[in-house]
């Protein structure tokens, strides 16, 4: 399983193996991926029969690994957030007895997105819960989860896989090794990006748009090439913002003297000021709302253009 080395020599899995873990824990990550391949480690830890945890081949493990060892329990069940049934639902599991071994486990994915009058109804829970009970919640990130359920939770940062589990990964879903390389190349680390991006048929061709658009587009009679060109993106128009944003975020490491150089970021770096890519950030950004509130496509597109002929001539190099 990917990461089960760094797992194992994390802090967490020697509380598992001391005994010692707390009862609550928060795992935090933006990388989904990473963070359900921390939880399933973990989890394999806790259940696990063999002394060295988690040994990966003992049956405990092996119902972890295909989600149907019958003390693990996920919410939510069917939703994607947990609502005020799946919690009493939860709660009268939390009473019950274990049916194979002798502690249970519970597993709160995206609680984050949980109500917070929803997560006030889990405080008790997760403050006194039986003995051989232990809660994992899985977020992307804390700003919304309630203090006093983080206060009752030990918080647990989940690092990044490396580059070669995330070559790996993408090995083994069949991706070819120039995508991956590719792919892993716009990642920022994050292995489910790079798996977004990697399974993304049109995701070579994005790349090279885009950085086309940053090396080439100077003029305004270009505007409609590109512009022709990016319209039949509209259902990948996130991916191109997202390869726009991190070569101007490289090409401004590389001024600021901090990034690893290579070519289109020191182009880029050698056509922009950092004035200039800030302004382009926060354009960016400004666009990604205006996706989020279903703003005229083609619109955004101009808008798009419009601001690097701006940029460009408002903060020459």
């Amino acid at each position: 399983m990917t990461s089960l080395s760094s797992f194992k020599s994390s802090a967490v899995s020697h509380d598992i193996q001391a005994g010692k873990l707390s009862h609550s824990v928060l795992l935090l990550s933006p990388d989904t991926f990473a963070l359900d391949e921390f939880a399933k480690n973990m989890i394999m830890a806790l259940m696990c029969e063999q002394d060295d945890k988690p040994c990966g081949v003992c049956e405990a493990c092996r119902k972890v690994q295909h989600n149907n060892n019958v003390d693990v329990l996920y919410y939510p069940k069917e939703n994607k957030v947990l609502n005020s049934a799946e919690i009493e639902n939860l709660i009268d599991e939390v009473y019950s007895a274990p049916y194979e071994s002798d502690r249970k486990v519970f597993v709160i994915k995206n609680a984050n997105q949980i109500d917070q009058t929803q997560q006030n109804k889990l405080l008790k829970t997760l403050e006194e819960p039986p003995s051989k009970t232990y809660f994992i919640l899985i977020a992307t990130e804390d700003s919304n989860i309630l203090q006093t359920i983080k206060s009752r939770c030990r918080i647990v940062r989940v690092p990044q896989l490396t580059e070669s589990e995330i070559l790996s990964v993408l090995k083994d879903n069949n991706v070819p090794d120039n995508i991956a390389t590719l792919a892993f190349s716009y990642c920022d680390g994050s292995c489910s990006q790079a798996l977004k991006y990697a399974t993304n048929e049109h995701f070579a061709e994005i790349v090279a748009l885009t950085e086309n658009i940053l090396s080439n587009f100077r003029k305004s009679w270009q505007m409609l090439d590109f512009a022709s060109k990016l319209y039949s993106y509209n259902e990948n128009f996130e991916e191109v913002l997202d390869v726009f944003l991190n070569i101007c975020a490289r090409a401004v490491a590389i001024l600021c003297g901090s990034g690893k150089v290579d070519k289109i970021a020191t182009e880029v770096a050698q056509s922009f000021s950092v004035d200039a890519l800030v302004a382009l950030n926060r354009g960016c950004l400004n666009l990604i709302e205006q996706r989020k509130r279903n703003c005229n496509f083609n619109s955004i597109v101009d808008e798009f253009l419009f601001m690097i002929l701006e940029v460009r001539h408002k903060y020459p190099v």
